[in-house]
């Protein structure tokens, strides 16, 4: 695709999220409200994104079995990938084991879901979705499974949990509820076709305007410090996917297919990997720091990135 237009594209979802910006600095949303904006994005916008694509994909009869083998290929490499990646990344750049753990887990754990929905929408179009609830069912099966064990490996053992139970969230079960429609083959009607359409393409806006919210909320002289953030930022929103785009270059079949599995390397910190280490007793502020800084680099990293595909 044309690197400008890409350049184009995300320049659009940065200008959302400069009303999300706004619109906090303004006191048109306040902290209460963005959590709850945040909320409905993540259990109601997005689950319908995630199942539109689903929808879209049968009702335009895109559902070849061959592209689904050749992306759930990619997903496993994909997380294969990030895995072995996270121990070199987390020991150049960690200096504390708990510091080491942060690292790696947000270099496993990209924003998939959250940003990855709207840009792959953005360049691929909605028909692409499908391909990402792959990526969400095996993120959020890590997450909770071994993104849990690395966040808490620190803690004594009476004060671990068991994050299993996070696996069954709205995302996961949309998630499934997508693959069986995709599966069956359900060719919806124009009305829930419609709905679905109309309430999916409400997170492109939404999500980002979240994200602009979140930028707000820190100081910029907080998000812009720190030579260590850069680096980590350089090595996940540019190293990584340059290196993918290379290296798995002979895997190559669909072009979309692939340029999903690339873009996916290149995406920022997910902002649910705070979360988790707030939860077990980590440094928050370094997670959120990262994620703001990575969002906001990618808006410029992806359409390099895109040109390597």
């Amino acid at each position: 695709m044309d690197m400008l237009v890409i350049f184009e594209r995300m320049l659009m979802l940065l200008a959302m999220m400069g009303l999300g910006f706004l619109s906090y600095k303004m006191k048109w949303l306040e902290d209460n409200s963005y959590k709850k904006l945040s909320e409905t994005v993540v259990n109601v916008f997005n689950p319908a994104l995630i199942i539109n694509g689903a929808l879209t994909a049968t009702a335009y009869g895109s559902t070849d079995m061959g592209l689904i083998k050749e992306n759930l290929k990619f997903v496993l490499i994909y997380f294969g990938v990030n895995i072995l990646f996270s121990i070199p990344v987390s020991g150049i750049l960690g200096k504390e084991a708990r510091e080491k753990d942060i690292f790696s887990l947000m270099t496993i754990f990209s924003n998939v879901g959250f940003m990855g929905i709207p840009v792959i929408s953005s360049i691929y179009g909605q028909g692409a979705v499908i391909y990402i609830t792959f990526y969400i069912l095996v993120y959020n099966l890590l997450l909770y499974t071994l993104g849990i064990y690395i966040a808490q490996r620190g803690l004594p053992p009476e004060q671990r949990k068991s994050g299993i139970s996070g696996v069954f969230n709205i995302g996961t079960v949309c998630s499934v509820l997508a693959l069986v429609l995709f599966f069956a083959g359900y060719k919806p009607g124009e009305a829930v076709l419609t709905f679905f359409d109309y309430v999916g393409n409400a997170t492109i806006p939404l999500s980002m305007m979240v994200i602009g919210v979140s930028v707000a909320r820190i100081p910029f002289k907080e998000v812009f410090s720190g030579l260590k953030m850069y680096i980590f930022a350089g090595i996940s929103l540019l190293l990584m996917p340059v290196c993918a785009s290379f290296l798995f270059r002979g895997l190559k079949g669909d072009d979309m297919i692939f340029g999903v599995f690339i873009i996916m390397f290149g995406l920022p910190v997910g902002s649910v990997v705070t979360m988790v280490i707030k939860n077990y007793g980590g440094d928050e502020s370094l997670c959120s720091r990262a994620t703001i800084l990575t969002t906001l680099l990618s808006i410029f990293t992806i359409p390099l990135i895109v040109s390597f595909i």
